[in-house]
């Protein structure tokens, strides 16, 4: 970490359209704050206004294209990261005050660039040694009254508080270095490997250049090189090198290394160099010596990351093969991340049989430890691959492989007498596994490693959510409250809430309703979406930050078709940095995944389960054009029949000289047409009706009555369409 500059505000945030998310942010402010423990603050929706593409590329030339925290590289992809969290802010203790600082969700001081890494360990942590400022305090007010922990590359100097140890370790010299390198996990294995590198490359330039100063060597180069990652570790391996090279040649030195000045000075003395950075490299440099010395102590105020219960990170690609009917597939269901930081998230499609369970069940088995697994009950001997001609059992063993976002990789493996064999390292990663049948059970309690359960076994039921909900402590009940109102795109006033007796209730529309006395498939969403959040909470603490990854076989059973179209945005919007990877049948659930999220498995002519490629970019497309694309292939959205008679219609109408019996065919099938709705939304469909009514009248009126005409269909139009729109707002 080192400090960087602010460079100007982008456009994006100076936009006049900020007036309207500041009074929606003076409505939420101005509520009872128990009320506001139950709601987030109004910024998702918001989101992608102001937090456009130019706020990115501010941000990735204020930081050079690394990461504000570890100054790893980073791709245009990479996400936008608030430095003080606009949800839940998160002490030292793990206590959370829900609604900061949500009021500066887009101020620029507030934006940072980060890595995956550095965001999914950071998440909602901001620990202060003070009271956190009041809510709507300006930026500079809120900096002057809180004490804040965390360092900001931004505004605070890092070198009195963190240190670089040769081998790539970060080194804490302040307290406030302390929770730098704990909150950001700042010595990641992977990272102290890349700071290491880093040095070493930078150090062996240095080296292999000096000669060709007299020919007309470009110092811009090295500085390049010193600017590409880790600028600050570097920077301190080559004042730490000058310096030891400064008194084995007996220069003066300076207060810090510049290569432009100080390159020169190393002509002539390259062997000397060369002997200092491989001292520095061999952690001999504060005494100077020629040989390796002890293993240097680690420094008292030096702090290690946290090891945390599960792993933050996502699954990037699965590979399966000879597992069940699968031979071979390979899915990326990571490769499209959300540029708000959210997760990324897959949908599978395919007919009946074409793999889009066993992919589920697959990549549950490989992401399980060994308890989950055996509570799933989950027998191995069902996924050993059969022979087609004589249902033999295969010599094939089947394995499963997948690649995290970590950079760690899991793999299960199963043996001929169907016994798990699972490689995995580091800490476990969340999974929820929820089959097609989401039953719930009113009394009992089901042990954590039981979970996965209904997506092996139909018959398992899920625990009904509505006792914990009772029981739960006020900040996990407020915790699922604030995520429910998305799943249930509750706003204003509406609510989810316990009265004095512990009952859930639920304010929506004017009326209150208890959970229990909602519609089969409210609740059934409402039981899963519950039992997922719960378990979210125990593991995180809160659900905008908590991470995971959740498997749901066809997602839109017992759904409505508007709760089909709501039910994936509504989900990633209530968690947003869990990964769901789901399957489906209806087009309607594509509604809230992005391209590249859908992957369509089908069987070639062999029979074998295959990916299909190339797919069209689903967030294009009308649910029509959805239907009879390569996803799902249909041919027409049109019943069969009508199919037939707009064939039909189209031939007799093409015909040059029709029969008499032609001729009355065709106008009895335009007859017919005609009662077929003009358009795909209800507007269109009530345009069409209005416009057909205009051009019949038309064609039988005079110049005078055709113009009275037109402004009555104009008239009708707007009657039909403020209907139509107070119709649905009633609903």
């Amino acid at each position: 970490m080192r400090k960087v500059k602010r460079i100007a505000t982008p456009p994006s945030l100076r936009r006049p359209e900020l007036l309207e998310w500041a009074q929606a942010l003076t409505e939420f402010y101005s509520r009872p704050a128990d009320e506001r423990q139950r709601q987030r603050v109004p910024f998702e929706r918001y989101a992608r206004l102001f937090l456009a593409g130019d706020v990115r590329e501010a941000l990735l030339a204020q930081f050079e294209g690394k990461c504000a925290y570890c100054e790893s590289r980073l791709s245009a992809e990479a996400a936008i990261e608030q430095f003080r969290p606009v949800f839940a802010a998160a002490d030292a203790d793990g206590g959370a005050s829900p609604d900061h600082y949500g009021w500066l969700a887009f101020e620029w001081r507030n934006q940072m660039l980060a890595c995956r890494e550095c965001s999914a360990a950071k998440r909602n942590r901001f620990p202060v040694d003070t009271p956190r400022a009041l809510p709507m305090m300006p930026w500079r007010q809120v900096v002057a009254s809180e004490g804040a922990m965390l360092i900001d590359p931004c505004r605070d100097d890092p070198k009195p508080h963190l240190g670089f140890h040769p081998r790539g370790e970060l080194l804490a010299l302040s307290d406030r270095g302390t929770v730098a390198i704990e909150v950001l996990a700042l010595n990641r294995p992977g990272l102290i490997a890349a700071r290491r590198e880093a040095v070493e490359r930078m150090l062996e330039a240095i080296v292999a250049q000096p000669h060709r100063l007299d020919q007309g060597f470009a110092v811009s180069e090295l500085d390049a090189l010193r600017r590409r990652a880790h600028t600050a570790a570097v920077d301190q391996a080559l004042f730490s090198v000058y310096l030891l090279f400064a008194r084995r040649v007996g220069l003066r030195a300076e207060r810090d290394f510049r290569l432009a000045r100080d390159l020169p000075r190393l002509l002539g003395h390259e062997c000397e160099w060369e002997r200092a950075a491989q001292a520095y490299l061999d952690d001999r440099w504060e005494a100077g010596l020629d040989e390796p010395g002890p293993e240097a102590p680690a420094s008292p105020r030096a702090a290690q990351a946290h090891e945390p219960r599960w792993a933050p990170s996502y699954v990037e690609r699965v590979r399966i093969f000879h597992f069940k009917g699968i031979e071979q597939v390979e899915l990326r269901l990571g490769s499209v991340a959300a540029r708000d930081g959210g997760a990324p998230g897959a949908m599978l499609l395919g007919e009946n049989a074409a793999g889009k369970s066993t992919v589920l069940q697959a990549l549950a088995l490989a992401l399980m430890d060994d308890r989950q697994r055996n509570g799933s009950r989950a027998q191995g001997l069902e996924f050993l691959p059969r022979q087609r001609a004589s249902w033999d059992v295969s010599t094939e063993r089947p394995y499963v492989e997948v690649l995290l976002s970590s950079g760690e990789s899991k793999r299960v493996e199963i043996d001929s007498l169907g016994r798990f064999r699972s490689h995995a390292g580091g800490p476990p990663t969340m999974v929820l596994a929820y089959g097609a049948r989401r039953f719930f059970r009113a009394h009992g309690r089901i042990p954590h490693h039981g979970l996965h359960r209904s997506l092996f076994d139909p018959f398992a039921v899920l625990e009904d959510p509505s006792n914990w909900l009772t029981e739960a402590p006020r900040a996990a009940f407020d915790a699922v409250a604030r995520a429910m109102r998305e799943i249930f795109a509750l706003h204003g006033d509406d609510d989810i809430f316990r009265n004095h007796s512990g009952h859930v209730l639920v304010r929506a529309h004017g009326r209150v309703t208890p959970i229990e006395r909602m519609s089969d498939g409210y609740r059934a969403l409402f039981a899963m979406a519950v039992d997922i959040m719960r378990r979210m909470v125990e593991a995180w603490g809160n659900l905008e930050y908590a991470q995971g990854t959740v498997l749901i076989d066809e997602i839109d059973v017992h759904l409505h078709p508007r709760w089909k179209i709501e039910v994936m945005s509504a989900l990633r919007r209530a968690m947003p940095r869990v990964q769901f990877v789901v399957s489906a049948h209806d087009a309607l659930c594509l509604r809230g995944m992005r391209d590249g999220e859908v992957h369509v498995l089908y069987r070639d002519g062999d029979d074998s389960i295959r990916a299909r490629e190339d797919l069209p970019n689903i967030e294009l497309l009308r649910t029509d054009q959805l239907l009879t694309s390569d996803i799902f292939g249909l041919a027409s959205t049109a019943r069969p029949e009508t199919e037939a008679a707009l064939n039909r219609y189209a031939y007799l109408l093409g015909l040059p000289e029709p029969l008499p019996p032609e001729t009355q065919e065709r106008h009895r099938l335009a007859a017919a047409l005609q009662a077929l709705p003009r358009g795909d939304t209800p507007a269109e469909q009530l345009i069409g009706e209005a416009t057909e009514r205009y051009i019949e009248g038309r064609r039988r009126g005079s110049a005078v009555e055709r113009e009275a005409m037109r402004e009555d269909a104009l008239d009708e139009i707007v009657r039909r369409l403020e209907r139509q729109l107070g119709v649905e707002a009633g609903e």
